[in-house]
């Protein structure tokens, strides 16, 4: 084996969380940021009605109707279908009986396909 077969092997992906905060948003972008969470939460539970198990499944089963019902752009949409399936394969895997599924936390996910990450040197807030 040489090294460069052992490094290939051993690679992994980096997954990085950035928070961001809004400073003093305008009231456009805050109706925007609350339209778009509500949509996002709409479209989640909408995924969710399918009993997602595959990414590959329920874009063909539902990703048109989501992109004709939904105001949202395609990153968002492709975003919120991932999220079902691992949320409801998450919650087949550890479900009781009786137990039901529901949302308890809220958040959009943005990831490679909405947006990308650049280095700057400006310093945005003191802290």
């Amino acid at each position: 084996m040489t090294y460069y077969e052992v490094s290939t092997q051993m690679q992994s992906i980096l997954q990085l969380t950035v928070i961001g905060k809004i400073f003093r948003p305008n009231k456009g972008k805050l109706l925007n940021l609350n339209r778009d969470l509500d949509q996002y939460i709409e479209c989640v539970r909408r995924y969710l009605s399918f009993k997602p198990t595959s990414k590959q499944k329920l874009h063909k089963d539902a990703y048109h109707k989501a992109k004709q019902r939904f105001e949202l752009k395609t990153a968002l949409l492709q975003s919120a279908r991932d999220k079902a399936v691992e949320i409801y394969t998450s919650f087949r895997k550890v479900k009781k009986k009786g137990s039901r599924l529901h949302l308890r936390k809220y958040c959009i996910r943005f990831d490679a396909r909405a947006f990308k990450l650049m280095k700057a040197n400006k310093e945005i807030t003191s802290y």
